[in-house]
């Protein structure tokens, strides 16, 4: 006879850090020795009996985390703001194809699927290269620990400030290659060339891990209020704001109008795309714009 209702199972999994909800109850089922195809079969079927969500229904039944646990997980990892609960579980639980993956030491070698997210870019428990866009394989041990690790702390305040977006990111991170590339000082340049000369080196992921400091330090500088206030007084005149990125960058040695250029254009891309943002918030919700008459 077909089972209709699941049981909760007697070996609990905890999950991993924005872990997704599909990779959560696939290691559930494997920890259970339950076979995951059944599993899901059981999830279409009640599916289609009109019953919504029902793999956070499944994963709660089973033994698991509520299903807010997984919806607090998706806001944190894509900094979605949503005010209908129905949609937000809907956009939870929905299959993705470009995730991120745990560290490896910390999941004892299994390969566990995160959301796609710009929170962090190390394990500092373990001292691995955990940036987006990344295989398990492609996890390094970081160079020099002190270094990457100061680094890593202010990449990570700089990206809960909220200013940072993934548009802006990796743009500073093309911005700070082709600098070092082109009229890079000797320490950028040093870095990004010993980390090529090295066996196996892969393009976008090695030279990534070589510039995280000099990377975390922009977008340190790019997530002030200042910096922002700056653009929105200079937006109207990219000459001025050119010239208030070259006194902000004036520690770097040398030329740095690659990286002037570069944020200029993105830094007003990232500027107009926040004022459509808002209007379209003020258009869908204009009770909240009138006045107390």
């Amino acid at each position: 006879m077909r089972p209709t209702a699941f049981k909760p199972q007697a070996a609990p999994v905890r999950p991993a850090q924005l872990e997704t909800p599909h990779c959560y109850l696939h290691r559930l089922c494997v920890a259970n020795c339950i076979d995951p195809t059944v599993v899901a079969s059981l999830i279409a079927q009640r599916a289609t009996d009109g019953h919504r969500h029902q793999m956070a229904l499944a994963i709660l039944e089973l033994g698991g985390p509520h299903p807010i646990h997984f919806a607090r997980s998706y806001l944190r990892a894509t900094g979605a703001q949503t005010d209908d609960a129905d949609k937000l579980l809907t956009d939870t639980y929905r299959r993705r194809t470009a995730v991120r993956y745990a560290c490896t030491f910390c999941t004892a070698g299994r390969d566990v699927e995160t959301f796609d997210h710009h929170r962090f870019c190390l394990c500092l428990r373990h001292g691995r290269w955990l940036a987006p866009g990344h295989q398990p394989h492609h996890q390094r041990p970081i160079p020099d620990v002190s270094a990457w690790v100061c680094a890593e702390r202010h990449y990570r305040r700089a990206a809960a400030t909220g200013f940072l977006t993934r548009r802006l990111i990796d743009a500073t991170w093309h911005a700070v290659r082709d600098q070092a590339a082109l009229l890079g000082p000797p320490a950028w340049t040093q870095n990004l060339h010993t980390a090529q000369a090295l066996p196996g080196f892969i393009d976008g992921i090695d030279d990534r891990l070589a510039l995280h400091p000099q990377t975390a330090r922009l977008l340190r500088l790019l997530a002030l209020p200042g910096t922002w206030y700056a653009v929105d007084a200079l937006a109207r005149s990219p000459e001025h704001l050119r010239a208030q990125l070259r006194r902000q960058l004036a520690w770097i040695p040398g030329d740095a109008w690659v990286l002037v250029e570069a944020l200029t254009a993105e830094l007003i891309y990232s500027r107009q795309a926040r004022m459509q943002q808002l209007g379209r918030l003020f258009n869908r919700h204009p009770h909240r714009n009138a006045g107390p008459f």
